[in-house]
């Protein structure tokens, strides 16, 4: 994890927003934590997200650094109703999240948030990767790495397996799900009028505030500051 990119001098990197989406308890925070601070001793404590957090982070792709905006969810059904639009908007990519111990939280991805993916979201735009969580706790898996392979091949989308307490494989699920979107964003530039190679625009800097709050008629505050690629 120490190898993972940083700032580079003069001129910005393109930022892209990308999505955590999964129950509750799988270790979406986690992950995210892990990423931003691998060399930190992970608290096995951390409180279920309440609402929307995020977080930014410099990573490597094969065409040169780019920023990801990591949005990160309650995996709660009463908050989720809620905040998936705003969560979804100006969405580049999505990691779809689920528990090698927990046979529930995987089946909750084609029952409930691959529907909420498409009812919130292009989901054809997104690029989108199937991260199973906790591979340390091989001894209790419940969901194998060939069901998991059969959902990707009917949704359309890469697989690895994780482990947020031992760092395994979290920073190479970051840096594949962002080089996807990374080289379809270039792709969508060389059909674009000029063929021009200019990278994307760096997006709005988001309100300093890491937690996206709620009014009283349940409208998102951070709205106006979504962040994504142009």
């Amino acid at each position: 994890m120490s190898g993972r990119a940083t700032s580079t001098p003069g001129g910005k990197p393109p930022l892209y927003k990308i999505v955590m989406l999964g129950d509750s308890g799988v270790g979406k925070t986690s992950l995210v934590a892990r990423l931003t601070n691998p060399d930190r001793p992970l608290n096995h404590d951390i409180s279920a997200t309440m609402g929307i957090e995020f977080d930014t982070q410099m990573l490597d792709t094969p065409q040169g650094k780019v920023k990801a905006q990591i949005w990160d969810t309650a995996g709660q059904e009463r908050f989720a109703r809620v905040l998936l639009p705003t969560y979804f908007r100006k969405a580049k990519g999505v990691i779809l999240v689920y528990d090698i111990t927990n046979a529930k939280s995987f089946e909750s991805l084609s029952e409930r948030w691959m529907a909420q993916l498409n009812d919130h979201s292009n989901a054809d735009d997104l690029a989108k990767l199937l991260v199973g969580n906790k591979s340390d706790l091989e001894g209790s898996r419940e969901v194998t790495a060939e069901k998991a392979s059969a959902f990707c091949q009917e949704y359309g989308m890469e697989f690895l397996e994780t482990s947020a307490k031992s760092g395994d494989n979290v920073l190479t699920a970051f840096e594949k799900l962002i080089g996807i979107v990374h080289d379809r964003a270039l792709n969508a530039q060389s059909k674009s009028k000029g063929g021009s190679n200019a990278l994307p625009k760096t997006a709005e800097k988001p309100a300093e505030s890491d937690t996206v709050k709620l009014d009283d008629d349940g409208n998102s505050a951070a709205d106006g500051n979504a962040c994504g690629a142009c």
